[in-house]
């Protein structure tokens, strides 16, 4: 009985992560093109931010009006180098075969849309929701990291899971002390875009 209330009290937790994860379960059932699924994630993220702005969270409560800390930057920077290192060093080694995306359309999609809502929806919607159910900052990151990385469950690619739940929980990580979104933003950006560009992603 225990398990069943645990169930119910978590349920918001448990339907937010099932609509994260519906695009890519619709990709390895056949029922959506893999071409789609930038598109898709850009709409279930569209869907979350809506209920968000509907439910009166405030740009504060998301950690979009932050105000210029230097500090939350000067960490976002060198956790920024630190995951670049990371990527260089998995390409030289583990070798990066993916294609390369059209830069043109892609990069602006990436860096201006792409990585905000994912940042949104992976890190401060998760935060917003733990709180709210008063779990642990514990649960929070792997909660965060575990959707994040099954978000990217459509590539079907194992290392790629891995890269993402781990880079999830250092990003879950710096926006639970900072409660910070931007520098994050910055980061994932940079760092994303870093893995494409070398092949990784």
């Amino acid at each position: 009985m225990t398990v069943f209330y645990r169930i119910r009290d978590n349920a918001p937790l448990f339907a937010f992560a099932l609509l994260l994860l519906a695009p890519g379960a619709a990709i390895q059932c056949g029922l959506l093109s893999f071409d789609w699924r930038f598109e898709a994630m850009l709409l279930v993220s569209m869907l979350c931010i809506g209920i968000c702005y509907f439910a009166g969270c405030s740009a504060s409560e998301l950690g979009l009006s932050t105000p210029w800390i230097g500090r939350h930057w000067a960490g976002g920077g060198a956790i920024t180098l630190l995951l670049l290192a990371g990527v260089g060093l998995e390409t030289q080694y583990a070798g990066g075969a993916a294609a390369q995306p059209d830069w043109l359309t892609f990069a602006p999609f990436y860096i201006l849309i792409s990585s905000p809502c994912q940042e949104l929806v992976c890190r401060s919607i998760p935060k917003l929701l733990t709180d709210r159910l008063q779990l642990s900052a514990g649960k929070y990151v792997l909660f965060s990291s575990t959707v994040f990385a099954l978000m990217h469950g459509a590539y079907g690619d194992p290392l790629l899971l891995l890269n993402c739940f781990l880079l999830g929980v250092v990003w879950a990580t710096a926006y639970h002390l900072t409660r910070n979104l931007w520098p994050l933003v910055a980061s994932h950006a940079m760092v994303g875009t870093a893995a494409f560009w070398l092949g990784a992603a």
